[in-house]
């Protein structure tokens, strides 16, 4: 919750001068007060100087371009959420471990006219109690159905008799989307029940962040949308909104410095919730593919390692041990883990998937998320200066890579 600090108690004191009997008269103020005093001169003048400054900047040539448009229109905010709202909720729950009772919350919205509801996985992972409110005040008890934590999903359902007439959010394309797009977000923010927040887009595909508050999982989030609409806890799992009224990303995270949001959000891109959402909608957790290594893209230890071979790329610093890249013969730099930031070059360097070039991380994790468990792939690798293939058996996701 918000807390605001009140003024203080109590009302500003004043010091009274009093002029004893035995004090002298004081002389008669002679000054002729038809005459306005400097101080209203210069209240004057700068009055007069602000109505010249109000008519260069929008009236003349040289000023701002009057019909310039607003930052963003108002109108289309309105309605956006009017027409929105009644498919937001707000999630509450609670965890009981032993005798010990916690409570969280967040946001979600329907998906369905069955009672479906999409939510961030993290909202209620390990929720033993979970209810839903409904914009009209009514409180229903959600049961949990299929979660992913590597996508940071999940979906509710609850009785849909009790949701009848309530509009569905639809999804857009985020693949259509760009940089500069208007950006909605609808949620719960510290409980604040269904607020809202204008922003745009800020970027798209990006790979989650280590640094930020609300993924569940190791394993990156790829095809994310980065936005600048404020997000606060409770704005998880609501939608994020283009100008039309169509869920593009499923507000996910925040990033973090020294403890410290920066305002930098992040949102489930709308086009990976729509490839999972049948999935989710059985009990059960959903698991993405595992190669089974980590590493970083060259482009980011150029200043560290200028022997590599490559200028674009994914750099093996660890293969983790029987898995799938292990298992392929995939080699990594036991330098990079034994010395932080120092690498050795040794390491295979992924230039590729099944003859796609990959130049990142995200590149290659948005290719696998395409893929199932027990698809193989070709890597495209260049070792010790030399390109050579691996081929991968995909495996299911370990959190744990020794």
């Amino acid at each position: 919750m918000i807390h605001r600090t009140p003024f203080p108690y109590g009302k500003p004191s004043f010091a009274h001068q009093t002029a004893s009997a035995s004090a002298p008269a004081a002389a008669p103020d002679r000054r002729d007060r038809s005459r306005p005093r400097p101080s209203m001169l210069l209240v004057l003048v700068g009055v007069l100087l602000g109505f010249g400054a109000a008519w260069f900047l929008f009236d003349s040539d040289w000023g701002i371009d009057p019909n310039l448009p607003p930052l963003y229109d108002e109108s289309v905010v309105k309605s956006v959420f009017d027409k929105s709202v009644p498919a937001v909720v707000e999630i509450r729950t609670i965890i009981r471990v032993g005798r010990r009772i916690g409570q969280g919350s967040g946001s979600g919205f329907f998906v369905d006219d069955r009672g479906h509801i999409i939510t961030n996985n993290h909202v209620v992972d390990d929720a033993t109690e979970i209810t839903v409110r409904l914009q009209d005040g009514r409180v229903l008890t959600a049961e949990k159905l299929g979660t992913s934590r590597h996508d940071d999903l999940a979906v509710l359902r609850v009785d849909p008799e009790e949701t009848k007439g309530i509009e569905p959010l639809p999804f857009a394309n985020s693949d259509d989307i760009s940089p500069g797009e208007m950006a909605i977000a609808i949620g719960s923010p510290f409980e604040n029940f269904n607020s809202v927040s204008v922003g745009v887009v800020s970027g798209i595909g990006r790979t989650g962040p280590e640094n930020t508050i609300g993924l569940g999982s190791t394993r990156p989030l790829a095809d994310m949308i980065q936005t600048d609409a404020a997000l606060n806890p409770g704005n998880s799992g609501g939608p994020l909104l283009n100008v039309q009224g169509e869920v593009i990303g499923v507000n996910s995270s925040v990033q973090i410095v020294n403890g410290v949001q920066i305002g930098v959000g992040f949102a489930v891109a709308s086009n990976t919730v729509q490839q999972i959402l049948d999935n989710l909608k059985q009990p059960g957790e959903f698991t993405r593919p595992w190669i089974g290594f980590s590493g970083d893209d060259v482009e980011d230890l150029r200043a560290q390692a200028r022997q590599l071979a490559a200028d674009t790329g994914i750099y093996v610093t660890h293969v983790c041990n029987g898995g799938p890249a292990a298992t392929a013969g995939v080699r990594d730099d036991w330098l990079a883990i034994v010395r932080t930031n120092q690498i050795s070059g040794r390491g295979d360097i992924i230039t590729g998937v099944d003859g796609k070039p990959v130049s990142s991380m995200a590149d290659l994790l948005s290719y696998v998320n395409e893929l199932d468990v027990g698809d193989q792939i070709t890597l495209n690798l260049i070792r010790n200066g030399s390109p050579t293939t691996a081929d991968v058996t995909l495996a299911e996701w370990e959190e744990n890579c020794n």
